[in-house]
């Protein structure tokens, strides 16, 4: 079984002059209703979290653009390929388990960056996931695949 590492950790911090501020953290508090203290914790059933891979960065250099991470509005990056992975599969992230709820296949906003990103990126742009119960996530945590549902849909 592949395994990884947290690589980065954003949250959103409500602000009062401004929509929101997004900053790296070291760690953050989450529970199924997203991070704790984020600004949109508790906004929605299936769009907790977005976890992106390292992959998208790298398709985007491939293609010889440049935006900082962090601007995919990915709450965690990890170093392995996650996205073969289908709902209902279960990653673990340090003594964090969270579900794969989906893919996140939101590409407009991306065209402001680049009219080409939404073309580089399908597909490969994260996977939302919502924490089965209340953990902490921390850079460098290892990332498991724990339970993985596209290989029992393979078998069916």
């Amino acid at each position: 079984m592949k395994t990884g590492k947290v690589m980065a950790l954003y949250m959103t911090m409500p602000d009062m002059m401004r929509s929101g501020h997004r900053m790296a953290v070291e760690d953050f508090e989450c529970d199924p209703d997203g991070i704790l203290e984020d600004m949109n914790y508790e906004s929605s059933q299936d769009y907790v979290m977005m976890l992106t891979s390292l992959k998208s960065y790298e398709l985007v250099e491939e293609a010889e653009l440049v935006i900082a991470k962090g601007v995919l509005m990915e709450n965690i990056i990890v170093d392995i390929d996650l996205y073969g992975l289908k709902k209902g599969s279960v990653i673990e992230l340090g003594d964090t388990l969270l579900e794969v709820t989906g893919p996140c296949e939101s590409y407009g906003y991306l065209m402001a960056l680049a009219p080409e990103l939404p073309d580089i990126l399908r597909g490969n742009r994260g996977l939302f996931v919502r924490p089965l119960d209340h953990g902490r996530i921390a850079l460098g945590d290892e990332v498991k695949v724990l339970k993985d549902t596209s290989k029992t849909e393979e078998g069916a």
